[in-house]
């Protein structure tokens, strides 16, 4: 879906950028006022990908809510490739940074790996921050329509909460829309955890067993996921295992000392951003050939290269930390100018609109920075501690007679 106005889609490019910047200053204020970020990156420089890819899936929510209102079009994909992008391929590094980040977990074996722990931490890191946005978009259906819960209220929490499906709550057709459809993604999450990660796990400690390199196993996987969406079987369960292989991928060439050094010069960020040129503005997401593209981009960023220090930026690594809140809250946000203050969406001249995109994410860091520190951080610290108390104590070695 393409705007016929050329000075909107010029407008729309200049202050998406702005945006990233304007936020990443939020988050330098927020980390010079002592906001927690991990001392050190964990992936190379994953953590301060990690919020331009929330704050670029806003934009492109922008973009789409902007045909909603503006020309009364359909919710749908964007018809302008690097729109798109900012979304599918967005959520496809998303998916890769998964991969990447439990990748370690899945090369002790699976026998090897405490899977209540693994299972209680995700549960903590991600189900109670999804219930709150539930119970906020609840709140915002209530005021805008009078509705009050019902008796399928329980089970659309629970498909909602589940990340499973954004069915209609309390009746409300377009309930998706408040949070722009966006757990779709955490579904797919769920499904590595529950099942891509065990097999993997599994298929790692055959690998050793029958002394195969650990790499084979992930590229099976990408292998086998990309041939199902060629012969288009499996559906959404394969679909984005070549992502999620990405990102093991990733670990597997960054653990080679060599190629990780090759992978974080400036010789390497240069020829991956010229690769990643015609991969945002030809193709509309990443399971295409743009996929090679993407994956060494991705590659390069974990084995840390900053691409000229933007992805190290100390505001970056604020706005990584709190990316799954911004990526989870800013369809709410959106929802409310788009919906709620329509008379002054329509006010503005189409190409002024874009000038809202900063305000937007300076907002969301601002929202999103107190949610991280009330309700995520304090959840997943707790579900770690429950994770580990759950292990059991190892029986002690008993005394050999002297």
């Amino acid at each position: 879906m393409s705007l016929p106005v050329d000075a909107f889609t010029l407008s729309f490019l200049f202050f998406y950028f702005v945006s990233l910047i304007a936020a990443v200053l939020v988050g330098g204020v927020l980390r010079r006022g002592g906001f927690p970020v991990p001392k050190g990156p964990r992936f190379g420089n994953i953590d301060g990908l990690r919020g331009f890819l929330a704050l670029s899936v806003l934009s492109h929510h922008f973009w789409i809510w902007t045909h909603v209102v503006v020309y009364g079009q359909p919710w749908s994909a964007a018809d302008l490739p690097f729109v798109n992008q900012l979304g599918a391929g967005a959520v496809a590094l998303f998916f890769m940074i998964t991969g990447l980040v439990f990748y370690p977990t899945a090369l002790k074996g699976i026998n090897h790996v405490f899977w209540p722990k693994v299972y209680v931490g995700r549960f903590f890191r991600i189900v109670p921050l999804v219930a709150i946005s539930f119970l906020l978009i609840s709140l915002v259906i209530a005021l805008r329509t009078g509705a009050r819960p019902d008796a399928s209220y329980a089970r659309a929490a629970l498909e909602w909460i589940s990340a499973h499906r954004e069915v209609p709550i309390m009746g409300y057709a377009d309930s998706g829309l408040v949070n722009a459809l966006v757990l779709w993604s955490l579904w797919q999450e769920w499904l590595f955890y529950l099942l891509l990660l065990p097999v993997v796990a599994l298929g790692l400690q055959l690998a050793k067993i029958v002394r195969l390199p650990s790499w084979t196993v992930p590229l099976l996987v990408l292998a086998v996921g990309a041939a199902a969406n060629v012969a288009h079987v499996g559906g959404k369960l394969v679909t984005f295992w070549p992502l999620f292989a990405a990102g093991m991928l990733a670990y597997e060439l960054c653990a080679r000392d060599a190629i990780r050094r090759w992978l974080a010069s400036p010789l390497a960020a240069i020829l991956a951003t010229l690769a990643m040129i015609p991969a945002l503005t030809l193709s509309h997401h990443a399971l295409t050939p743009a996929f090679f593209a993407f994956a060494f981009f991705f590659c390069c960023v974990a084995a840390g290269n900053g691409f000229g220090g933007i992805f190290s930026l100390p505001g970056a690594a604020v706005v990584g930390e709190i990316s799954f809140g911004i990526y989870l809250l800013h369809g709410i946000l959106l929802n409310l100018l788009f919906v709620d203050a329509t008379s002054i969406v329509r006010s503005l001249p189409l190409a002024a609109l874009p000038l809202l995109i900063p305000a937007l994410a300076m907002l969301i860091v601002l929202v999103t920075a107190v949610t991280y520190l009330l309700i995520e951080r304090p959840a997943w610290r707790f579900g770690k501690r429950l994770g580990e108390r759950l292990r059991p104590v190892a029986s002690p070695i008993p005394a050999t007679a002297p």
